[in-house]
């Protein structure tokens, strides 16, 4: 499987080809506080739904096949997937004994990779039959909100100039580690800034990667009623983003990769006794948190089965 993320210079954008809808939200709540992921993942339901219909109006009996397939992956998840992010958070737990290198680093983000690609195996074959009962009218509509998600993105990125690209890079990153850490001190800034002057800048690159693999789906799509590996070629399609790469965008996006867990070493070997404490802290309180999903996902399929 290859499955790749954004470089570091390059915009961050879910959508129905990276199909991380569950895994997207989830992360994006655990960055602003623990105790939102448990509110947020127990209404994932209605807001993964309402995430696609952002894109295509689903008729009732699509919609009724779309909140079955999002209940059966999110059983899946909680029983599978949260027990083993709940290890990972604690591994990186274990991890802030000592400051952690960019090895340690590198491996931990291996195994985040594998729980993703596990989610994309999971709900790539379910999407497709969705997919596959698209009107016409709905294909376009489909292809219409991504062209306008598109023109977003190049304004928002390819509009502007590099320095202010890594600026708004540099104040994003920053943010993270303010959530996990507590506020930066000047010189840890100041390391962080340095660190991402070597990277790459990526955002052309990626946005026309974009748009490659969004081709090559509107080309599938043609073939959704008469294809009869429709969906085999969607799920490779899915888990593969990688066939639309260039050799040097590879390289580079390989090096940002080093580079950015260096960097995250780099500062985690700078932290001062309260920054690290509040590390240890919310890491400990995501871990429990993930615990306490799946445990609830264990109630309920007991109660479904005995009612």
């Amino acid at each position: 499987m290859h499955h790749a993320t954004p470089p570091a210079g390059a915009p961050t954008s879910p959508g129905w080809s990276r199909l991380r809808l569950a895994v997207t939200v989830l992360v994006a709540a655990a960055l602003v506080s623990g105790c939102v992921i448990r509110v947020v993942y127990n209404q994932l339901d209605w807001l993964l739904l309402w995430y696609v219909e952002d894109y295509v109006d689903l008729d009732a009996t699509q919609e009724s096949q779309a909140k079955l397939l999002i209940a059966r992956t999110l059983d899946w998840h909680r029983a599978s997937q949260l027990p083993r992010y709940a290890g990972l958070t604690r591994t990186l737990l274990a991890g802030t004994d000592t400051p952690p290198g960019a090895a340690f680093l590198a491996e931990r983000y291996t195994e985040i990779v594998q729980l993703w690609d596990e989610l994309l195996w999971r709900t790539s074959p379910d999407v497709a039959g969705v997919l596959r009962t698209l009107s016409d009218r709905q294909v376009e509509e489909l292809f219409a909100a991504l062209a306008r998600k598109n023109r977003e993105l190049e304004r928002e990125y390819s509009g502007s100039s590099a320095a202010a690209r890594r600026l708004k890079q540099d104040k994003a990153i920053l943010r993270v580690f303010r959530r996990f850490t507590g506020r930066l001190q000047p010189d840890q800034e100041a390391l962080v800034r340095r660190q991402t002057a070597g990277f790459h800048d990526l955002s052309a690159d990626w946005l026309q990667r974009r748009a490659a693999w969004q081709q090559a789906f509107r080309a599938l799509m043609a073939s959704r009623k008469s294809n009869p590996d429709f969906v085999a070629q969607f799920t490779q399609l899915a888990l593969n983003p990688n066939q639309f790469d260039t050799g040097r965008y590879r390289t580079l996006v390989e090096d940002n990769q080093r580079r950015s867990f260096a960097m995250v070493a780099a500062v985690l070997g700078t932290l001062t006794p309260s920054q690290s404490q509040q590390l240890r802290k919310n890491l400990t309180t995501y871990a429990g948190d993930f615990e306490a999903l799946s445990g609830d996902g264990a109630a309920r399929t007991v109660a479904r089965k005995t009612n």
